[in-house]
């Protein structure tokens, strides 16, 4: 209960924050937020399927990609409703998921790391050289999104709500998808996949299943980035935004969907703060903090809060009695 009401402080605090915009702080904390806001997106889809499942990609970058260039496409040479470009955002995510995760989930463990990078890597070559697209130089003028008559993601507090919206629809989704049975069956291929497989489960659909949903979070986060920066560039497909995924996902705690959102306020934030302070060198200082964390939390913030939280129950404890 604590848990919930704690939740809805947080939501309370990140819903009045805009209206402190320009007062008490700058307007670029609220655009930082809403970045944040869509990496814990596409971080939250692979929580379900490198936490819950156990299966951890590498290329979840053409996700992200791929969704931004459709609905930057869309947006800008068919129309500026955003609903268009959403619906076949989903459809072609899920059907790029559902084609790379029938060729990728008949390999196990670091072969299943290696293929999903392969895969991402040739989006990353594609969209570098398929002049349709824009090639290198990438796709600029995309228009931002028309939600309703009267009502578009053009002013940065509109699309700073949209995406907060978004984001916890998508969480509140990944949650009952968690706490269902499909849920339970997800755990016990990441538990112990042989002994799942006896018990009746086909393992292999339950992967790729939880891979097609996966990669609509991802394509889904993908067209939020292409309508907030009004461009989209290939290297939205770079090896690098896998690995900023799963950095984000382990800082945070994989397999709690509420760490990996943490994780993903984390990286950006030191990012942009290191990256303010030390120019180039701030990607080192990042890494340390990674490692420093991972050594003495493996399950990230959120098991080293919940560390810190016991330990302080115990004292108050001691010092009762």
């Amino acid at each position: 209960m604590k848990r919930f009401y704690f939740s809805l402080i947080i939501l309370a605090a990140l819903i009045a924050f805009p209206w402190g915009g320009n007062i008490f702080y700058s307007s670029f904390y609220i655009s930082l937020l809403t970045r944040i806001f869509i990496y814990a997106i596409i971080v939250v889809g692979f929580d379900l399927l490198a936490g819950y499942t156990g299966m951890i990609s590498y290329g979840h970058a053409l996700f992200f990609g791929t969704g931004a260039y459709i609905t930057g496409m869309i947006l800008k040479h068919w129309t500026p409703w955003f609903w268009p470009p959403i619906f076949i955002t989903i459809l072609a995510s899920g059907l790029v998921a559902y084609v790379i995760g029938f060729l990728s989930i008949r390999t196990r463990h670091i072969y299943f790391v290696f293929l999903t990078f392969a895969f991402a890597q040739f989006f990353f070559v594609t969209a570098n050289s398929w002049n349709f697209i824009g090639a290198s130089n990438g796709l600029s003028g995309v228009p931002k999104p028309v939600i309703f008559p009267g009502f578009s993601l053009s002013g940065e507090n509109s699309f700073y709500y949209f995406t907060l919206a978004v984001l916890v629809a998508g969480y509140l989704l990944a949650r009952l998808i968690t706490q269902s049975a499909f849920g339970k069956v997800m755990v016990g291929v990441r538990e112990n996949e042989d002994r799942t497989l006896f018990l009746g489960y086909d393992t292999r659909k339950v992967i790729l299943r939880v891979f097609i949903i996966s990669g609509i979070y991802g394509g889904f986060a993908g067209a939020l980035m292409a309508s907030f920066n009004s461009f989209v560039s290939p290297t939205l497909y770079h090896p690098a935004i896998s690995g900023e995924i799963i950095i984000m996902a382990l800082l945070g705690g994989m397999g709690t969907l509420v760490g990996p959102i943490i994780g993903a306020g984390l990286v950006i934030i030191l990012g942009d703060v290191l990256s303010s302070w030390l120019a180039e060198s701030w990607m080192m200082i990042l890494g340390a903090v990674f490692v420093v964390v991972i050594l003495f939390s493996p399950g990230g913030v959120v098991a080293l809060s919940q560390k810190i939280s016991r330990l302080l129950k115990r004292g108050i404890i001691h010092g009762h009695s």
